[in-house]
């Protein structure tokens, strides 16, 4: 019964959001409301766990109960960099409550369990930050005392000149695996724990600042609980019910936005004292204007088939109060999981979204960012993504894909050469549309509430029905299933033409006026394209009236003037601000300003 009153309460505050930002005092209080929303669940849970642990030891309840089930779960230690996190986390909020032969076990676990360093840039993040708290809690060891042969000092070393090394990079040319829905948790956590917990106060400090950092680029491009796209690594099926993200979760306790959750990513976070500045909160909620935001991030380590270690990879957002769409410039910027584009609106959970891509893999791929045997890659991968080389994926990037976004119009080529593991390209039409019209002058036009999408196909293309069930849901494993229904499923347009493209504009009843309107408008705006091998173009009017030409792969043209996204900022936007170099971000809103100087670990308001 408390759960239900405190969740209306909670629903009933988020849809306050939108009217007007709450003051400080008022943040604050619906931020712990939504704290004891979410630990209440793990404070009496009686299967051991660390979130369970972690809330008991932080709020001095149980403290018994807390050390059995930490007891338990350290008999067999598991879960590498995943474990490292939490445990280290429940660890600092009970290292003064629990009994000496607690922690003597969790000493003892860090001595003889050796945890996988894993190989991507979350991964380094969680193991480095874990490790660098670690060897402050445990100074003056010998190697050992440590799992790895390391003395506490080396460790403490070791994990400080990465974790200082990764800021620099991020602040410099970009994160890898940037703008991640399912990923932003193990990148928030770490940061979070280092800004409470680091004894080092220049460390403490940088948790701090790499903590607004995230959030500060999270907040420009939210609307609503949602990552607005394109993304560096996206699972199914949150692509395409995009509230089932982790991302999410941080986005319901921090902004207090979306659906109230018990997720156990936010756990964790929600037991530290840190913050969100009025600053980061204000840019999340206030959608009074419209946002353009251009970025620049920058590709994953490249291996193998390529010249450059950290290519760039460009984003470009347009958000409104009812939607958001936004894309990356296509070709691979991340395997496996990439998303170059999609819609995302608030109408109509948990499907709020339409998108398209090629679903293509390749030993290629995998090969540029895997150090491992390619003719094995595959293989190797597909055990662990479960969807990466299925033709009816939902994820990934293509080397034949490329975007050209302008506002909240976008077109979108391809030139997929034969042979290819996949010769076709697909569309996400959610099945709770209000309106799905294929009109006869070509364009697909969609009403999702006050949201309008229209999408002009420049080649023939056939609808698929899909119904949600075992067979097809296509879960990548250790992710949220879908839910198994009877009903009419959602639609896939696919096209098999190599050759291929389409247009997509998108409105709102607040900037077009009425559905028809909008659906008259496009009638007459029909784009002219060429298609051929090698020779793949088109030109385009927009409904605002802007000249757009792009051909495959780079030539983006609009108004006449050639588009440069070479010279695209790193944030450069109507809250963030950021030049390539720099190591600083300054945010501002309505006449205040919080600069991260990355350089010289200050804050300045």
């Amino acid at each position: 019964m408390k759960h239900t009153i405190l969740v209306l309460l909670l629903i009933a505050l988020s849809q306050q959001v939108g009217a007007q930002v709450p003051d400080r005092d008022a943040y604050l209080r619906g931020f712990e409301q939504r704290v004891s929303y979410v630990t209440s669940f793990y404070d009496t849970m009686q299967t051991a766990g660390y979130y369970q642990i972690a809330v008991r030891y932080a709020h001095n309840r149980d403290i018994a109960r807390a050390d059995k089930m930490f007891a338990e779960l350290l008999r067999e230690p598991r879960g590498d960099m995943f474990w490292m996190i939490p445990s280290i986390g429940a660890y600092l909020h009970g290292k003064d409550k629990m009994s000496a032969e607690t922690r003597a076990l969790v000493r003892n676990a860090w001595k003889t369990y050796a945890p996988y360093r894993g190989d991507t840039e979350n991964h380094w993040c969680m193991y480095y930050s874990a490790l660098y708290l670690a060897a402050e809690q445990w100074p003056n060891l010998p190697g050992s005392e440590w799992y790895n042969g390391k003395s506490s000092e080396e460790n403490l070393r070791e994990a400080k000149e990465y974790l200082i090394h990764w800021i620099k990079i991020t602040t410099s040319i970009g994160q890898g695996e940037f703008d991640s829905p399912d990923y932003f948790p193990e990148y928030a956590m770490p940061m979070v724990l280092l800004s409470h917990f680091a004894r080092d106060p220049e460390m403490k400090m940088r948790g701090t600042m790499m903590s607004d950092y995230i959030f500060a680029d999270f907040a420009t491009e939210h609307l609503d609980g949602q990552y607005i796209g394109g993304y560096s690594r996206i699972y199914q099926p949150a692509v395409y019910k995009p509230l089932l993200s982790g991302g999410s979760a941080f986005a319901w306790l921090y902004f207090g936005t979306g659906t109230p959750t018990n997720s156990g990513w936010i756990v964790i976070p929600a037991l530290c004292d840190y913050r969100l500045p009025q600053i980061i909160y204000s840019i999340a909620v206030d959608r009074s204007s419209t946002i353009i935001e251009k970025e620049r991030k920058r590709v994953r380590n490249v291996i193998r088939f390529g010249t450059e270690k950290n290519p760039p990879a460009y984003k470009y957002t347009y958000i409104t109060k009812d939607y958001g769409i936004g894309s990356l410039q296509g070709g691979i910027l991340q395997p496996i999981q990439q998303h170059t584009w999609g819609v995302r609106y608030t109408y109509g959970r948990p499907y709020t979204t339409i998108f398209g891509l090629h679903p293509y893999w390749s030993g290629y791929e995998v090969g540029m960012f895997f150090p491992e045997e390619v003719k094995t890659l595959i293989a190797d991968v597909v055990a662990s993504k479960g969807t990466y080389n299925n033709p009816d994926k939902w994820t990934g990037g293509s080397p034949f894909e490329r975007t050209f976004q302008h506002r909240n119009t976008l077109l979108v080529l391809y030139d997929i050469q034969p042979g290819t593991t996949t010769e076709h390209i697909d569309g996400f039409f959610p099945r709770n549309l209000e309106e799905r019209i294929v009109d006869p002058s070509g364009w697909i036009i969609c009403k999702a509430g006050d949201t309008y999408v229209g999408w002009y196909p420049l080649q023939e293309y056939e609808w698929k029905e899909e119904l949600e069930s075992p067979a097809n849901s296509l879960s990548d494993i250790g992710r949220p299933q879908l839910e198994r229904v009877k009903e009419t499923g959602n639609w896939r347009l696919r096209s098999h033409k190599r050759q291929n493209g389409y247009v997509i504009e998108v409105r709102s009843n607040d900037e077009i006026g009425s559905f028809e309107k909008f659906k008259a408008g496009l009638q007459k705006h029909i784009p002219k394209a060429t298609l051929l091998p090698g020779k793949v173009s088109v030109h385009y009017k927009t409904l605002g009236g802007d000249a757009m030409q792009f051909a495959f792969p780079e030539k983006r043209v609009l108004n006449g003037k050639a588009i440069d996204l070479s010279k695209t900022r790193l944030f450069d936007g109507p809250f963030l601000s950021a030049d390539v170099g720099s190591e600083k971000l300054t945010m501002t809103y309505k006449g205040k300003k919080r600069v991260l100087d990355f350089k010289a670990v200050t804050i300045t308001e």
